[in-house]
């Protein structure tokens, strides 16, 4: 990353920094936030985050969270109080914790902020943006990872009288705010229905991370496959069973495939692959540390992307895979697919794969230092501005 040196604004300013997900807690959410706080803090800014938990290498707060992982099984019958909590508590139950992380870092604050930055999801860390703007007169910047209203995670949002209500809500929040980025165009266009100008609203793709030192040798007899991440706790649309499918599949005409998984699954996604006639070629890691992600990453074959045949973009994790410069393939019945796959598909590069250019890779449109610095650069055009 960039050292301070390299700051040619000679803007740095005192930025609290909001977020759900955040390391060490091991979420796709946390690492946009994650290494964006520290690629600003390599330009010169004096960054203090506020989260559920926070690593050694990061300064701030941690607040802890009552459930900070989502649930491995899968959801039962929803009782009165999941639906008082979901009806009452606007615009998602995370509110709670953000008005505790507020409360607290209000206390704990060790200087006066030009900036307060929240990230979502969850949308009701915003809340946080609002309150540091009217009560330490700071400039406000949020970050959106997701949609709000367009195709919601959260079903509730699919009711008509929610989608109304948080319309409103959206609107009252980020009416608010200085600056808004999104991870793409999509989402930036439903953002701006949200704010006074759509000027506010700048698109911040997901970049590509830097590598780390760790090393991992896995089987040089297999053609080895690495997917990190989650399947359906990430996204309900994304089911294991496709990937699982598609791997057993080409596995009769390649038998040297071997797919290693690292990530959080939920019991009933353990069960599918235990059950899968290729289980005894596929390897669970469970939940590791992003060093170790990136490393399997660097170790593999090819990469395996997988996401939701709703979704509009492919998951965040593309940028990070293609900081690897390995093949990656992509298994989704979506239109984005094809930008991985080329004219095949995910099936037939997976069974061609030990030949040479059977599959393309994404090229990463920034890394952290890049996205740092045009977030700072917004910021020190705003500041002008401002004075």
């Amino acid at each position: 990353m960039l050292g301070t040196e390299h700051n040619t604004l000679d803007y740095r300013p005192n930025i609290i920094l909001f977020a759900r997900h955040f390391p060490p807690h091991v979420s796709g959410g946390a690492r946009r936030p994650y290494y964006l706080a520290k690629a600003l803090q390599d330009l010169g800014c004096q960054v203090f985050v506020v989260a559920p938990a926070l690593p050694d290498d990061v300064e701030g707060i941690a607040v802890p969270h009552v459930q900070p992982d989502p649930s491995l099984e899968p959801p039962g019958r929803a009782s009165l109080r999941d639906i008082l909590r979901n009806w009452l508590l606007w615009p998602d139950p995370d509110i709670r914790w953000t008005k505790r992380a507020v409360r607290a870092a209000k206390q704990a604050l060790p200087f006066k902020p030009d900036w307060v930055m929240t990230t979502s999801p969850p949308e009701s860390i915003h809340y946080a943006g609002v309150q540091f703007k009217s009560d330490f007169g700071c400039a406000w910047y949020a970050d959106f990872r997701d949609h709000w209203l367009v195709r919601p995670f959260r079903k509730q949002r699919e009711n008509a009288l929610r989608q109304w209500i948080e319309r409103k809500i959206a609107t009252g929040m980020l009416c608010k705010a200085d600056l808004i980025s999104t991870v793409n165009e999509d989402i930036t266009a439903e953002v701006r229905q949200y704010c006074q100008s759509e000027a506010q609203v700048f698109t911040l793709p997901h970049f590509s991370i830097k590598g780390d030192a760790e090393v991992i040798t896995l089987n040089p007899d297999h053609l080895n496959l690495v997917y990190t991440g989650s399947f359906s706790l990430s996204d309900p649309d994304c089911h294991i069973g496709d990937t699982l499918a598609v791997f057993e599949a080409a596995r009769q005409k390649n038998p040297a495939l071997h797919l290693h998984i690292a990530g959080r699954l939920s019991t009933e996604e353990e069960a599918q692959v235990r059950a899968c006639a290729g289980a005894g070629a596929i390897t669970l890691y469970g939940v590791v540390p992003l060093q170790s992600a990136h490393a399997l990453q660097r170790a593999a074959d090819a990469l395996v992307l997988a996401g939701s045949p709703h979704a509009l973009t492919p998951p965040g994790k593309a940028a990070e895979y293609a900081a690897s410069g390995k093949p990656i393939i992509a298994i989704s019945e979506a239109q984005w697919a094809c930008s991985f796959n080329g004219q095949c598909t995910a099936e037939e590069n997976l069974i061609s794969l030990n030949e040479d250019g059977v599959c393309l890779v994404s090229v990463p449109e920034c890394n952290q230092s890049h996205a740092a610095k045009n977030i700072l650069r917004k910021m020190a055009a705003l500041a002008a501005i401002i004075k």
